[in-house]
């Protein structure tokens, strides 16, 4: 086999996603170097990787070589190489995202195997050539200038703070490494609402939706918050680091100006503030190494929903077994944003052999698991018990907590509408604002989240629709490609370890 026929064989393999394929051609230190990987991979294993995630990533592959020339062990090849991008959700005009470009290859080989194989190509056609612009009227993150060394492109404004969503990479890619990998995420937009003093427990059990009297210290909940009408404020994480100190890890509505208003010429003997912490996630299933080489305590050893005050660097923080993955993670707390990006490098630093990608939340992932976020300004009017965590809303019991009478009201009168699983025909454009959805009846609805799921290959949907709609219907839904129909299913819509 010539070299520039094992190239040949080589794109075959890749047209065919048969990555085991391509790194059996590879001797057992081989390397491939292409623009587009963070860097060369090395061995059969790290190619195989590579292949993988670059071959899943992407849908409709063409290679076509226009010029190949041998001389002896290495070969030479031009070429032309299209593809369509795989969950980007197309361009704003509906054509796909494609990566078109000419290429070159050099290719050696020794006795017979690929020895090394170097892609020359230009990748500034396929990405941006630089990054969103932000604004001073929002703040940012600590970690801030850690994500724009690591290649963010977007941000999207959350808790009046950016959040890095988009790095210059194919969405498969970053799914894959945070099943199989270890990931970073800049999640200091996450603000915590500090509630301090006697009452920190009761005040929280009045705010939420959860029966949260029996919370203990080091323990973490998920729950709902509501207006007075029962309307859902946020879904937070609810830690309790310390007997007298609560934190509401809350989403993109403002709980603490809401929880300062509640407090304010009553009697509660709480303090609420916003103390100045900037969480990270590190999420995936080599977390757990990650954080075995930076906490000063065994983190690893905490279960589930549940967290612990230690110290990285010598600096303290709380760590919490949670994350926005569905999977196994966990959030770093630093008490202070001053030294929290030593506290970052050294995450790095520790997740460097096993590959870490700094990434933002994949709503991929998050949507085969049903994981989702509210905001009580885009909240679609949705009351808890529209929710999919309405099985956290505990009506009977005896305290009160805000919201409470209004939705035993609607629960006495009959829930009108409930949150579904949807599997929506063909592909879905990336969602800019909710979609319309109709029933079989008429009754109209909203799709609140929609992207590709990579473990199923199809498209997947969130919607809140009338509560006579029942598991196996098809609705219509109306998004910017057009109207497609949807089958209603359950959530989530794959298990843990899919």
């Amino acid at each position: 086999m010539t070299p520039t026929q094992a190239f040949r064989r080589y794109c075959d393999h890749f047209i065919a996603g048969d990555a085991a394929a391509i790194a059996s051609m590879f001797t057992d230190d081989g390397e491939f170097i292409v623009p587009m990987a963070d860097k060369p991979a090395k061995g059969r294993a790290s190619i195989e990787k590579e292949m993988r995630q670059a071959a899943l990533s992407q849908k409709n592959i063409q290679v076509e070589v226009t010029a190949a020339i041998d001389a002896g062990a290495t070969g030479f090849v031009e070429a032309n190489y299209s593809a369509e991008v795989v969950g980007t959700g197309g361009k704003l005009d509906g054509t796909p995202h494609r990566v078109d470009f000419r290429m070159v290859g050099e290719i050696t080989l020794v006795d017979g195997k690929i020895m090394r194989l170097t892609e020359y190509l230009d990748r500034r056609p396929m990405f941006p050539e630089e990054r969103q612009r932000v604004f001073t009227v929002n703040r940012l993150s600590p970690y801030f200038g850690k994500s724009v060394e690591e290649g963010c492109m977007e941000w999207m404004v959350y808790n009046n703070m950016h959040f890095p969503m988009v790095y210059g990479r194919m969405p498969f890619q970053e799914y894959d490494t945070l099943l199989n990998g270890v990931t970073l995420w800049d999640v200091g937009l996450e603000r915590q609402t500090q509630l301090k003093g006697p009452d920190a427990l009761r005040f929280m059990d009045y705010l939420s939706c959860r029966d949260m009297s029996a919370m203990k210290v080091g323990q973490c909940r998920y729950t709902l918050l509501t207006d007075e009408n029962g309307i859902c404020l946020c879904d937070p994480v609810v830690l309790r680091p310390s007997e007298d100190t609560i934190w509401i890890s809350h989403g993109n509505t403002d709980i603490t100006l809401w929880a300062r208003g509640i407090v304010m010429g009553s009697d509660w003997k709480v303090e609420v503030s916003e103390p100045d912490i900037a969480p990270m996630q590190i999420q995936g299933p080599l977390s757990i190494e990650v954080m075995k080489a930076i906490c000063a305590d065994p983190v690893w050893e905490l279960k589930n929903y549940t967290c612990m005050r230690t110290t990285v660097l010598g600096k303290d923080v709380v760590v919490s077994r949670t994350g926005w993955s569905s999977g196994e993670g966990f959030e770093i707390y630093p008490l202070s944003s001053v030294g929290a990006t030593d506290i970052w490098d050294a995450v790095k630093k520790a997740g460097e052999p096993y590959d870490i990608m700094v990434m933002g939340p994949n709503i991929f992932r998050a949507l085969e698991r049903g994981v989702t976020d509210i905001s009580y300004y885009t909240n679609s009017g949705m009351n808890a018990l529209e929710d999919l965590g309405n099985k956290f809303v505990h009506l009977d019991v005896e305290a009160d907590f805000i919201g409470k009478d209004a939705l035993k009201r609607i629960r006495a009168d009959g829930v009108r509408r409930k949150s579904v699983g949807l599997f929506i025909e063909g592909p879905v454009p990336r969602m800019e604002w909710f979609w319309d959805a109709k029933d079989a009846r008429g009754n109209s609805g909203v799709v609140r989240w929609a992207a590709h799921s990579f473990a199923l290959d199809r498209s997947l949907g969130i919607a809140l629709v009338d509560a006579s709609v029942e598991v196996g219907d098809v609705i219509e839904v109306s998004h910017p490609l057009g109207v497609v129909k949807a089958e209603v299913t359950t959530v989530p819509f794959v298990g843990k370890s899919s």
